[in-house]
């Protein structure tokens, strides 16, 4: 990412990608920021953008502001020194609600509690589904389900409670990213797993 700044050293445009720009009454096209060097690019005021993702957070989970621009001489940034440097900063993210909310109007939005429960039932779901017809047969002519079959439906209906219990007794959002965030060898979320079902 590239930045134009203004004589007062103001930043006065963006470029996500090469972009044919005019300084002063010349044209340049956009090869000239991946091919020129910092130095070339600062002749004709365009500097690269360093991101400063200190309070940049999991947009799953918070709601990041957007950034700010800034033109530094020197500046460290992410553990690295930059010199004729623009730095993007976010401000302080917010964490997203937990729980459902309701505003003026009546209308519900949903929090991160109900997506996430609504996403494991459906997991539940989709892992269920397959082997429905197990249950169908029974109730239809009466042949018992397969002890193993029937034990893992079970555990999945058991685990999907679990989950709900875990994720209702969360009660800050860096609580909750926990439940979904894989730890250990191999990673595993400590949200209850679904087991796997029958060979």
């Amino acid at each position: 990412m590239w930045a134009s700044i203004d004589s007062d050293n103001n930043v006065t445009e963006l470029y996500t990608r090469p972009t044919a720009i005019t300084y002063g009454d010349v044209n340049y096209p956009q090869n000239v920021m991946s091919s020129w060097t910092n130095d070339e690019l600062a002749t004709i005021k365009v500097y690269p953008v360093v991101e400063d993702t200190t309070n940049y957070k999991d947009p799953s989970y918070y709601i990041n502001t957007n950034e700010t621009f800034t033109y530094y001489d020197s500046v460290s940034v992410n553990g690295g020194t930059y010199t004729n440097t623009v730095v993007g900063v976010y401000g302080t993210a917010t964490p997203q609600s937990l729980d459902d909310t309701t505003d003026a109007n009546g209308m519900v939005t949903l929090g991160l509690k109900s997506n996430a429960i609504t996403t494991q039932n459906q997991q539940a779901y989709s892992l269920l589904e397959p082997s429905d017809w197990y249950v169908v047969r029974k109730s239809e002519n009466g042949t018992a389900i397969p002890s193993d079959w029937d034990t893992w439906r079970e555990s999945i209906r058991t685990t999907y409670q679990q989950q709900v219990v875990a994720i209702n007794a969360c009660t800050t959002v860096p609580e909750f990213q926990v439940l979904f965030t894989p730890v250990g060898d191999p990673p595993v979320a400590p949200l209850p797993q679904f087991p796997p079902s029958p060979s």
